[in-house]
């Protein structure tokens, strides 16, 4: 962070603030909770606070890179094709107006956007773009 700037400055789209530290991803709730570094052998540990928490994401979400990927169905199977990885830092379009972004770069399709911290599966969210119906209309 620049001098003077605070972490209440930072901003990030709401939907992506909610998918990283919501409880269907517990990704970075879990870093937060067992994370902590006084922690001792054996403690149990308390749910994690919203600071604890807000600390975690900021800690996390900068280093994220994101995979794109396809949903593809074929009959009863759906399966995923890769479109695209964006480093970390190069993909503010897409969290601040993932439907034009991904309209624009992919088209007309079904969009499944993966974060992963380093190795980690972090969140995913899925998006039907530009209209997309359904596969059987294609």
């Amino acid at each position: 962070m620049g001098t003077g700037e605070q972490a209440s400055d930072r901003q990030v789209p709401p939907w992506l603030y909610k998918l990283f530290t919501g409880h269907q991803y517990p990704y970075v709730r879990r870093q937060a909770k067992f994370g902590k570094k006084d922690r001792q052998p054996g403690e149990t540990l308390a749910e994690p606070t919203r600071e604890e928490i807000d600390e975690k994401f900021w800690e996390i979400f900068p280093k994220c890179t994101v995979k794109i990927l396809e949903e593809v169905k074929s009959g009863m199977i759906v399966s995923f094709v890769e479109l695209g990885n964006y480093n970390p830092g190069a993909y503010q379009e897409l969290i601040e107006q993932p439907e034009e972004f991904l309209a624009r770069e992919y088209g007309k399709k079904k969009i499944k956007v993966n974060f992963y911290d380093g190795d980690n599966f972090v969140c995913t969210i899925n998006f039907k773009v530009d209209g997309w119906t359904g596969h059987d209309e294609e």
